[in-house]
């Protein structure tokens, strides 16, 4: 990867929280919000552009990101999964900044308040050294988030067959693991919203 390369952060913020029974991204954590916190782990980082990619129709989310320094991604109609949201983001991506095979993409859950900026810029720095290779953080054997891709396998997303996840390309394109001290997790329900909470001492009740 040249000096020149640049990276991009894809966060997919589509999801309709159905398990947690309200909008998940707006809840609290510490003195933020979810998806601000996600957010802030990415600007700490050395990633160069960060897109977030939210449903036309989230006004709320809308209005949240419009004074953060990110690129707001609206998906209309709203994807039905995380590739979709991807393939969005990548489209949105490849006219503007022309990417060229230096560059690379990575994508982590925007429900992941854990997400360490440490653990993005170990990936990015190994990536660095590994030109045209997928790379993740792993601990206990375990594979995570972000997971980066080179620029060259943009096309193969467009490809995908419409079962077929980004899992594909890690089984035709075998990443290289970072070890990492832990993973972060994300939140679906309530109840991993207060284990999390209470696994980093933060108080449930705090508004």
């Amino acid at each position: 990867m040249s000096s020149a390369a640049r990276s991009f952060a894809i966060i997919p913020a589509c999801g309709e929280s159905r398990r947690m029974g309200t909008d998940k991204l707006l809840l609290r954590w510490k003195d933020s919000t979810i998806l601000e916190t996600v957010i802030a782990a990415w600007q700490a980082s050395q990633v160069d552009h960060i897109f977030v990619v939210i449903p036309q129709s989230r006004t709320e989310l809308q209005k949240l990101l419009q004074v953060l320094p990110v690129h707001i991604v609206l998906a209309d109609p709203r994807p039905v999964d995380m590739k979709g949201s991807i393939q969005v983001a990548l489209r949105m991506i490849q006219e503007p900044f022309e990417p060229t095979s230096d560059d690379t993409w990575l994508i982590a859950p925007a429900d992941m308040p854990t997400l360490s900026t440490a653990t993005i810029d170990q990936v990015l720095k190994v990536a660095a050294n590994m030109p045209g290779q997928i790379v993740r953080p792993s601990s206990g054997g375990k594979h995570g988030h972000p997971a980066l891709f080179p620029w060259k396998l943009t096309e193969e997303v467009f490809n995908l067959a419409e079962h077929e996840g980004l899992n594909v390309l890690a089984q035709r394109y075998p990443p290289f693991d970072v070890t990492v001290e832990e993973l972060g997790e994300d939140v679906d329900t309530p109840e991993d919203l207060k284990q999390l909470q209470t696994d980093q001492s933060i108080d449930p009740s705090s508004k």
